[in-house]
């Protein structure tokens, strides 16, 4: 009835549909593969991506730019969380941008729960600092928190700085200031908001180490087990195609650029050092890195 090439036509448009329908734009789909480390299981839970731009960049020639980038004005990052399964917890790193109207964002309880766990099975969020791409994604545009039995772990620094009296925030930051309480509220009204000094180990060989210069507080996470690590370094890095060879370079938006390329140097050597993984929130890959000339070299591991 119908000609061989139809149907081989038909087959394959049905394939394309079935495989694409599992992947929403942006996304990764490797949340059921867990990296493991010691007795950890890691999972890359991609909440969406964002748009950064390139004349955001300080301190490289924009010729040299155009070469590493593609001659492009903007370039596309993955916004990630990060699920570590313990033997006692459910952990996560960060929570996404939450729903934005007209980003793509907001995708990580579907990533969590391919994952087989359920926002309400999170025992507690470790937050690298506070940038709307790392906490919106707390809580509901109502509201409420999407992690309810979750306790926050937040730098006391940056805690400090943005949750203190309206009146001594520079009037410039007190509308986002005012923003971010109304994300947290849910937590700290409940109890549910603890804060942590540098170096402090918070449990289950975790220790929240000062990386600070992205934000006044910002903190990498280094997690610990079985002689091997892992390290969540949240904003070190937001374009790996730059900063990874050329680590000098900062952000128009770092809160302290200096600082922040001190924090990026000094954490990616030791990295090298000590062979841990490092897991970004706008890298496409979880990697380890090795020195390379004047910069560093990232190698992906697996598909993580």
């Amino acid at each position: 009835m119908f000609s061989k090439s139809l149907i081989r036509y038909t087959f394959t448009l049905l394939l394309f549909i079935e495989l694409t329908s599992f992947v929403t734009m942006g996304q990764t789909n490797k949340a059921t593969q867990p990296l493991v480390v010691g007795d950890l299981n890691i999972y890359k839970l991609q909440d969406g991506q964002t748009y950064l731009q390139v004349s955001d960049l300080l301190g490289i020639n924009p010729d040299k730019t155009k070469k590493l980038v593609g001659d492009i004005d903007s370039v596309c990052v993955p916004i990630n969380s990060y699920l570590i399964k313990t033997p006692k917890h459910v952990l996560l790193v960060d929570a996404g941008a939450g729903i934005n109207s007209g980003e793509d964002t907001g995708h990580l309880t579907e990533q969590l729960k391919k994952a087989g766990i359920e926002p309400n099975q999170i025992d507690a969020i470790l937050i690298t600092h506070f940038h709307f791409d790392h906490i919106s994604g707390l809580t509901t545009a109502e509201g409420k928190p999407v992690f309810p039995n979750a306790t926050l772990y937040i730098s006391k620094v940056e805690s400090d700085y943005w949750m203190r009296d309206l009146d001594s925030i520079p009037e410039n930051q007190r509308i986002r200031a005012s923003k971010y309480r109304g994300i947290l509220a849910p937590y700290v009204s409940t109890n549910r908001y603890r804060t942590f000094l540098q170096n402090e180990n918070l449990g289950e060989g975790i220790k929240a180490m000062p990386a600070y210069g992205h934000t006044i507080g910002h903190t990498v996470y280094a997690f610990v087990s079985k002689g091997e690590e892992v390290w969540f370094i949240g904003d070190l890095i937001h374009f790996e195609k730059i900063q990874f060879t050329y680590p000098k370079v900062s952000l128009l938006f770092d809160y302290n650029g200096s600082m922040a390329i001190d924090s990026r140097l000094d954490y990616f050597r030791r990295a090298a050092n000590t062979n841990a993984y490092v897991a970004g929130t706008h890298l496409t890959k979880i990697v380890k890195l090795k020195t390379d000339e004047n910069g560093f070299k990232a190698i992906p591991v697996n598909s993580y």
